[in-house]
């Protein structure tokens, strides 16, 4: 018996001893195949950045290292830029952090530091800052399944000297998602208490969502990317384009527009406003120099709901200019 006991204990030894060696083989080979993985993409990407600074669109990463072992593998960059030569497009970024999970590789979490600053020819330029900004990113071999970034804290302001133009913006938290469907592509955005500064006047602040999809525009998450020329000739379903007050005091605009090769907004559109009154008077105080339009438009649109401060028309809007009926209310400038 203690012959065939000992023999017992001798067989576990061996079975635990068999077990133990697996798993530092298999710890062994996880290791080495998570570190050459990682200097393979790193090299990859370095060859990839090394070589577009000889094309028409150059991308840069300082300090381009792989991290993450043991489960996450991601990229980081002490500072990013990008440059898009026949755009006149140039942008540079803060610290970028990414991370994927061993087993999900195509699903990635990025994080962007700021300060960050985009500037097009001959002098637009728009400088940025904010508390956290994040980004979900779903790709295949093709390019970009779908997309997603929040952010909060922001700020910034865009000039264009030559334009006159110098505009200060805020927003407390923002968030705009794309994803593709079938040939299309559905884009939604909100903003949570937008301010603009527009230099001699400062608009309080408002929520914004737009919900939207674009025909034909799937393509612009493969590699080939968006059409030169955007917004231009572009068609949409707008599902809800939403400026909000607060105290439910809202004005949603809904319906198909487009923009055609010459930057003219066209479409049919439903609006639904509620607080006709308000409205008025905050546009007006405003921009005072639209008052008489805009009490104008506000009495047509009581009209139209009975004496009500809550009004649905439409609005046909044709190469820019927006009606109201047989009148003429708006001009939209081209794109």
């Amino acid at each position: 018996m203690a012959s065939s006991s000992r023999a017992d204990t001798s067989g576990v030894t061996r079975k635990l001893i068999l077990l133990a060696v697996a798993i530092v083989v298999a710890v062994a080979l996880y290791t080495g195949g998570w570190f050459y993985a990682a200097s393979q993409l790193k090299e990859r990407i370095a060859q990839e950045l090394a070589a577009s600074q000889q094309g028409m669109h150059a991308a840069s990463c300082t300090d381009l290292s792989v991290r993450g072992f043991p489960f996450r593998i991601g990229v980081f960059c002490d500072s990013v830029g990008l440059d898009d030569r026949p755009a006149g497009l140039s942008a540079s970024f803060g610290a970028l952090r990414s991370a994927a999970q061993v087993y999900r590789p195509g699903h990635g979490i990025i994080e962007l530091d700021g300060p960050a600053q985009v500037r097009v020819t001959p002098d637009l330029a728009f400088d940025a800052n904010w508390d956290l900004m994040r980004a979900s990113v779903v790709a295949w071999t093709t390019g970009l399944d779908r997309a997603s970034i929040a952010y909060d804290g922001l700020k910034g302001r865009l000039n264009a000297p030559s334009q006159g133009v110098s505009v200060g913006v805020s927003v407390t938290h923002g968030e705009h998602h794309v994803r593709q469907s079938g040939e299309a592509l559905d884009v939604a955005a909100s903003l949570d208490e937008l301010s603009l500064d527009l230099g001699n006047k400062t608009l309080p602040p408002f929520n914004m969502a737009a919900d939207m999809t674009i025909a034909n525009a799937a393509s612009w998450l493969s590699k080939e990317g968006p059409p030169a020329g955007l917004p231009l000739g572009t068609t949409a379903e707008l599902r809800a384009l939403t400026f909000d007050l607060g105290e439910g005091r809202t004005m949603t605009l809904s319906g198909p527009v487009s923009i055609g090769d010459d930057g003219y907004v066209s479409g049919t559109v439903d609006l639904t406003i509620e607080g006709i009154d308000l409205w008025r008077d905050r546009i007006s105080e405003t921009f005072p120099e639209a008052a008489k339009t805009v009490k104008r438009v506000a009495s047509a649109l009581r009209a139209l709901s009975g004496g009500q401060d809550r009004a649905v028309v439409k609005l046909n809007v044709q190469q820019g200019t927006v009606y109201l009926g047989p009148f003429a209310v708006a001009e939209i400038p081209p794109l």
